[in-house]
């Protein structure tokens, strides 16, 4: 028992930082780190059902989530308790909240049980969503919603997403991973066919520390056999002044055996079929609702070079920020929710602010496919305008060539008058132009996302 304790430990200490210092240290130019973040962050199964929503495709690294889901169903969600670098951070928070707000174990021991149904109901809300065509609640997945907010802090922003959830888990234990997490709740699905699982083998004297220790709301007091939801974590049993709780094959049976019989459960989801049918009914008529309100979005923005045509762009990104992170010329920057709930998070870049390099590198860094690996002298992020009204060369008819100057694929030229004139089959919508224009306030020439 000891050394399972440390093994996970081991692992859960070794997913975090290492997870942590791959982001932090994720540049241009890329190196190896690259390769072993793109690995890890496939092991979630979001990524392979998004791929295969919008790639049609299954792809090359598909074995990773798969092998993800061959766990879970031999051991239940222990990704979620041993692997997983922000359920580390989160085991992490909750043994400090522990520490610190002890007189909350009644609190922690009823709410979270309580909790238990809503996943489920949750996880119907983000598969119908999903099925409408939005990926937006991708970015709720552990590996996108980590890297970004550490993206947010590593330039100087406050990570409130990451802020809000530390600060239930001080209070209300991995309530994030038990009811909101979509991986966790996904793989709570899969984890009710699991083929071993934590049992009361009869000598059980209810005192009820089992439930005080876990974490997730799943321990076996009640119906003596841990929940689906159950991380593997194995602190029911360390605790058990007993030794009652063992680890077993979940189709072992035995007289003293606790489980409620099949006619029992069948009475109960009797009872409870009608309020599960309005609350289910609800759950619909929400996700359209709010599927309806992804739509909603501002003006096109221009996205990073090799980025899918929208809405599909929208659609497959996942919000992770690894492409702003790696951006050598901070020219990729996150939309905020003004420009609308569908581009909310979105790379996008702004010409005038700063210029894309055409460096690629966020194609390198893309977990989702959403910027694809695209040829230099393929890109076509936008078409350059040059607003003649504003332009000095040709209004005022002073010799200024800069914007030709800056191109970096040679898409502007001039002509006899040294006016510059746009070669729209050549233009990769860069936005040098556009960023080097000596016009005051808005520039002579604009990038135009195409």
């Amino acid at each position: 028992m000891k050394r399972s304790l440390l093994l996970r430990y081991t692992l859960q200490a070794t997913s975090l930082v290492s997870f942590v210092l791959l982001i932090a240290n994720l540049s241009y130019p890329l190196g190896q780190e690259n390769v072993v973040l793109q690995r890890f962050s496939r092991l979630d199964p979001w990524l392979l059902l998004s791929q295969l929503r919008w790639q049609q495709k299954i792809p090359a690294w598909s074995w990773l989530p798969l092998l993800t889901l061959a766990f879970t169903l031999l051991w239940g969600r222990i990704f979620c308790g041993w692997l997983c670098p922000f359920g580390a951070f989160l085991a992490l928070t909750d043994q400090i909240g522990r520490a610190v707000f002890k007189n909350l174990t009644l609190a922690r021991t009823k709410v979270l049980p309580a909790l238990q149904p809503m996943r489920y109901y949750w996880l119907f809300f983000l598969l119908i969503v999903f099925v409408l065509g939005s990926n937006w609640v991708f970015f709720l997945t552990p590996f996108a919603l980590f890297s970004h907010e550490i993206v947010r802090f590593l330039q100087g922003q406050v990570p409130w997403m990451l802020v809000g959830i530390t600060a239930g888990t001080l209070f209300l234990s991995r309530l994030w991973c038990s009811v909101f997490c979509p991986t966790g709740v996904l793989l709570s699905f899969a984890a009710r066919l699991r083929f071993f699982r934590y049992r009361i083998m009869g000598s059980c004297v209810q005192c009820e520390k089992c439930t005080a220790a876990c974490s997730v709301g799943t321990a076996p007091l009640s119906t003596g056999v841990a929940k689906e939801g159950c991380l593997a974590c194995g602190n029911c049993q360390r605790v058990c002044p007993t030794k009652a709780i063992k680890w077993q094959w979940s189709f072992w049976r035995d007289k003293n055996d606790r489980l409620a019989s099949a006619d029992d459960v069948a009475a109960t989801r009797r009872q409870e079929s009608r309020r599960q049918f309005f609350k289910a009914a609800f759950t619909v008529a929400l996700a359209a609702a709010l599927w309806k309100k992804t739509v909603w979005a501002a003006e096109k923005a221009l996205r990073p070079p090799g980025a899918l045509p929208e809405p599909e762009f929208t659609a497959v990104c996942n919000r992770c920020g690894r492409c702003v992170q790696v951006c050598p010329s901070n020219a990729l920057h996150s939309m905020p929710i003004t420009d609308g709930l569908a581009n909310f998070e979105t790379p996008y870049i702004i010409p005038r602010i700063k210029r894309c390099d055409l460096c690629l590198a966020c194609q390198e860094v893309c977990p989702t496919g959403a910027i694809a690996k695209v040829p230099l002298e393929k890109i076509r992020m936008g078409r350059a305008v040059i607003n003649k009204s504003r332009c000095i060369a040709w209004s005022e008819g002073k010799s200024c060539l800069i914007c030709g100057e800056q191109c970096p694929v040679l898409a502007i030229a001039a002509d006899e008058y040294h006016r510059p004139s746009v070669l729209t089959d050549k233009c990769a919508g860069c936005g040098s132009c556009e960023n080097a224009c000596p016009v005051d306030g808005e520039a002579a020439i604009r990038v135009f996302p195409s």
